[in-house]
């Protein structure tokens, strides 16, 4: 049986589905122990689930097996994008520098290395990944060995830290026993993970002595392209309103839950929303309604996790569009109409309540119209935060000329999306829209005010 941990705003959700797919629940919060009439069990994890940082998803990171467990059944109950890392956290490997901070790795794949380390072109060594690439993002090594196992880390860095998760009280129980039992550990480098708060004196110090031997072993070295430890499997799982609504009637099995409670959840409601579940009433629509007003936060999330940031200022709202006007910062160009963005140059974003896609309409100072930008994306969600996830694959035109943009980038990760998001030109509108002060138009503005 799997060992599971899950934090964050679907840890209800997400928990309730984990205990039928037969995972147990370690390490629970008061709060979910109390909900599900957990026992406490304080054991290692073998995957752990937390929230992305965008709040419309997860991370998972664990035994690769339990990841892809997990993966497996929320693919088929919730049906969400996922992007997979090829390569795990702390995989250690040889490397050869292939440029300034630039190294080449198993399979031939590409890493950064931070540029507080000095990496000589040609140079062989070993590293260690501490952040697995995902999607086109690379992924970044560093030339020390990390040895992780279910309580420790022993390393290369001659530094003694502790998890963030580790209270203080916990900390200084383990930092005495970093300067007595763990000593010879801690001179090399040793890092507590969050369960070691759990563990006893003689568990700790029987891992550290097992990650010592492993630790000396890889130390020799090998040819490049040698793989000394395999890392823990990452995935990055993201949640749109479909997978969103999925999740609020696995919640609502347990706890009173409105429509829209998780997509509310990435509004920052708080103990608001708590309220709102309690009474019961259906709200969802006007609520985020209510919160679109003033400045609008735009989160363009991509699809393997990354967060674009658009800030911008609502000028017109009705039931069926947001119509929100953003600065453009000069100097740049256009994306897909090669247009130089000049000074006093701004977008209007249209946002519909329904529909799979953003429109950009770009102006220049004096309010003649430049071109649109159509993204083809999630349906999005409405509030103080505009939040759907880009499909990747775009429209661009102005005047007669239209562009169909990275077609080919969609292809090369349509894996990881659901069957239902597979054909992205075909859930966009096909004729070519516009968005002004009104709203979105089919006729083309030549102006702000036309």
């Amino acid at each position: 049986m799997f060992r599971a941990r899950i934090r964050g705003v679907f840890a209800t959700a997400l928990t309730k589905l984990a205990l039928e797919w037969g995972f147990k629940i370690v390490q629970p919060t008061p709060e979910i122990a109390r909900r599900f009439g957990l026992e406490v069990d304080n054991s290692p994890p073998h995957v752990t689930v937390k929230d992305h940082e965008s709040r419309s998803g997860v991370v998972m990171l664990g035994d690769c097996d339990a990841v892809d467990h997990f993966l497996g059944r929320l693919r088929t109950y919730a049906d969400p994008i996922v992007f997979r890392s090829s390569v795990g956290r702390h995989e250690v490997f040889v490397g050869r520098a292939v440029g300034e901070n630039v190294l080449e790795g198993p399979g031939g794949l590409v890493f950064e290395v931070p540029s507080r380390y000095v990496v000589e072109r040609g140079s062989v060594s070993v590293f260690t990944v501490t952040k697995p690439p995902i999607g086109p993002l690379p992924g970044v090594a560093v030339p020390e060995i990390v040895v992780e196992g279910a309580l420790l880390e022993l390393n290369t860095t001659g530094r003694v830290t502790f998890s963030r998760h580790i209270p203080e009280g916990d900390r200084v129980r383990l930092r005495i026993l970093a300067e007595t039992k763990l000593r010879s550990y801690a001179s090399v480098g040793l890092h507590f993970k969050s369960s070691a708060r759990y563990a006893d004196e003689e568990s700790l110090a029987r891992e550290a002595e097992e990650l010592y031997r492993e630790l000396l072993r890889i130390s020799q070295g090998g040819p490049p392209g040698s793989v000394f430890r395999r890392g823990s499997c990452l995935a990055v799982v993201m949640f749109d309103k479909f997978s969103k609504a999925r999740l609020d009637e696995a919640r609502a099995a347990v706890v009173p839950t409105i429509r829209g409670h998780h997509a509310l959840r990435a509004q920052g409601l708080g103990r608001c929303l708590d309220l709102l579940d309690y009474s019961g009433a259906d709200v969802y629509d006007r609520a985020v309604e209510y919160l679109a007003q003033g400045a609008v936060e735009i989160l363009h999330l991509k699809p393997w996790g990354e967060v674009v940031k658009m800030r911008g200022e609502l000028v017109r709202k009705t039931q069926e569009v947001l119509v929100v006007r953003r600065r453009l910062r000069p100097g740049g160009v256009l994306d897909g109409l090669g247009v130089k963005i000049e000074r006093g140059f701004y977008a209007l974003t249209c946002v519909p309540r329904r529909g799979n896609y953003v429109v950009h309409s770009y102006y220049t100072a004096e309010g003649r119209y430049v071109g649109t930008y159509l993204n083809i994306n999630t349906e999005p969600e409405w509030g103080r935060r505009v939040i759907y996830i880009d499909l990747l694959v775009d429209r661009a035109y102005n005047g007669e000329q239209e562009k169909v943009l990275d077609l080919e980038e969609f292809n090369k990760y349509v894996d990881s999306f659901p069957e239902r998001l597979r054909d992205p030109l075909g859930l966009a509108p096909r004729e070519k829209i516009y968005c002004t002060p009104e709203g979105i138009t089919s006729a083309p503005p030549l102006s702000a005010s036309s």
